[in-house]
């Protein structure tokens, strides 16, 4: 008989850049997700739980330094990780 908590659910690394990093107050975190999630979902829970909410439109995420399409879900594994990278200021 398998664990469904465990079978469904995988820890992965969160990355804090620039901005995101300065309202997370932390380079890096880990959050357990779903193998399969929506970029939506998570999205919302990242900038719920760390406190991003003020430049949510605003923030790419990259699954193991590549973008992720906001139109597709996202796959993760053990071991991946998730950049939170902010709008950069430029001029």
């Amino acid at each position: 008989m398998r664990n469904m908590e465990i079978e469904n659910a995988v820890t992965v690394k969160v990355l804090f850049f620039a901005k995101s990093k300065e309202l997370a107050g932390t380079r890096e975190s880990r959050i357990n997700l779903p193998r399969k999630v929506a970029y939506s979902q998570l999205l919302n829970l990242i900038t719920k739980t760390y406190n991003l909410e003020g430049i949510k439109n605003n923030i790419l995420l990259a699954k193991n330094e590549e973008v992720c399409s906001d139109t597709r879900d996202i796959e993760v594994t053990e071991f991946d990780s998730i950049a939170v990278i902010p709008p950069l200021s430029g001029g």
